[in-house]
């Protein structure tokens, strides 16, 4: 399997060698709902990270976001479609309705946005990445449920996949007094959308955002540890889904 936005390079997450590229997108859209716009959007950490990653160099580029309160991914296909035509970007990333991967109901309709969505990204020179959202607080078993739907569509048409819902599932095993959703047991905290930042940095950077000065306002500790844990699950699954 290729990684369309990673040529075959070296370099280290966390220690480990992946596969990855020293390109970096400098045009990022991220398309979705309450999931990605939650704390000030997704978008914007991740442009906080990128920009704290190296103070001394401009940033280039846009990263913005579209979405669509409990949207759903085929909800987006007219505003895609503007999106797309109207500027330039390297990567749009994909999410759905956190459920509408794995339900019976939902299954099919997801994957088929999917298809349509990715060969609108492409027909625009740019590459959709899906973004592996995370399992409900007491709904543990979602995890794989929401690995195995987004690793397939990612395989069915070889695009990359971000897997913040495995960087979740670590962080709630390993840390459960680090709290990543609200009181709605879905929703991300502040701490939730930081762990899907710095996911994302290390899966569209190709390396850890370990060090990185830019913490959201939590403390250092708890920073630090996200960013960690964002680089190691990065890593196992690039490696996991090379053949």
């Amino acid at each position: 399997m290729r990684f369309p936005l990673f040529a075959l390079a070296v370099l280290f997450l966390s220690g480990c060698a992946v596969a990855a590229s020293p390109a970096v997108p400098d045009n990022v859209l991220f398309v979705g709902n309450s999931f990605t716009y939650y704390n000030n959007s997704l978008h914007n950490h991740y442009r906080a990270l990128q920009k704290s990653a190296d103070p001394d160099n401009p940033v280039a580029g846009r990263a913005r976001s579209m979405t669509i309160s409990g949207g759903y991914l085929h909800e987006h296909t007219a505003g895609l479609a503007f999106m797309v035509n109207e500027y330039d970007w390297d990567v749009v990333v994909l999410q759905g309705y956190s459920r509408g991967p794995i339900e019976e109901s939902t299954a099919e309709s997801f994957r088929s946005a999917a298809r349509k969505a990715a060969a609108e990204i492409r027909a625009h020179n740019a590459e959709p990445v899906f973004f592996m959202t995370w399992a409900y607080t007491g709904q543990p078993e979602m995890t794989r449920q929401l690995d195995d739907a987004y690793s397939a569509i990612g395989d069915e048409l070889n695009a990359d996949v971000v897997p913040v819902g495995l960087a979740f599932a670590t962080v709630t095993e390993e840390r459960p007094d680090i709290e990543l959703r609200i009181a709605d047991r879905k929703h991300p905290t502040l701490a939730g959308t930081y762990l899907a930042a710095c996911t994302f940095y290390a899966s569209l950077h190709g390396k850890s955002p370990e060090g990185i000065a830019y913490t959201a306002g939590l403390d250092a500790e708890t920073a630090a540890y996200l960013q960690r844990v964002a680089a190691a699950t990065v890593t196992d699954y690039r490696n996991r889904r090379q053949p």
